[in-house]
């Protein structure tokens, strides 16, 4: 998201070739966020809800990311069928204002997750059932979907982090695993990468 929202801020609507750069990285956003939302609501909020139901009712009705959502798939059609300059470069800073807001609802949501679901699940189910749950949307995940969300992920999560959700997968199906190492390969620099390979090794690495 803040690729995303700098991107915007550099981008001047009436060029054509930074413009649909700009879009394509908003179009992409979205669609993660919905995924992951969709996620949530196929497999974490069900596991939520037989303990908790009412806490499940509540982030179920919290749909303004998803409004917020649509609203910037809205301004994209806008931008893409106007021909005048000026309503190219009055939607492109009105799709900038728009992805502000969409940040700063996604932003508060996802830490409102972490702060009370991910507490609630490991209040009633062991690491082995999370790691269940976890594969269940590994599996459900298209493959295209997976490794660009993932690919995300990499860049923004810590080193203990990355290693953790890869030994977390180690046990599940391979391909998932493969691929998250190859993006971990790929993404991270190379002495972050062997921090990684260090943790999942429990030991230095040895040159």
């Amino acid at each position: 998201m803040y690729d995303t929202s700098l991107t915007l801020q550099q981008t001047y609507f009436a060029d054509a070739d930074e413009a649909e750069t700009a879009m394509q990285k908003v179009r992409q956003a979205v669609d993660i966020f919905e995924e992951q939302s969709a996620h949530k609501d196929h497999f974490v909020l069900p596991a939520i809800r037989q303990y908790e139901p009412s806490l499940a009712d509540v982030f179920e009705r919290e749909y303004e990311a998803h409004a917020l959502g649509e609203r910037l798939r809205g301004l994209l059609t806008v931008y893409n069928h106007a021909v005048k300059t000026e309503v190219k470069m009055a939607t492109g800073q009105e799709i900038n204002r728009a992805f502000i807001d969409f940040m700063i609802v996604n932003l508060g949501h996802m830490s409102r997750e972490e702060a009370v679901l991910n507490k609630v699940l490991w209040r009633y189910y062991s690491d082995e059932e999370i790691m269940a749950i976890n594969q269940q949307i590994a599996r459900a995940s298209r493959e295209t979907d997976r490794e660009r969300t993932s690919a995300w992920m990499m860049r923004g999560l810590s080193n203990t982090e990355i290693s953790g959700w890869l030994k977390a997968v180690k046990n599940g199906p391979e391909p998932v695993f493969a691929q998250l190492f190859s993006i971990a390969e790929r993404e991270l620099p190379q002495n972050r990468f062997r921090k990684v390979l260090e943790n999942l090794t429990q030991g230095p690495m040895v040159a």
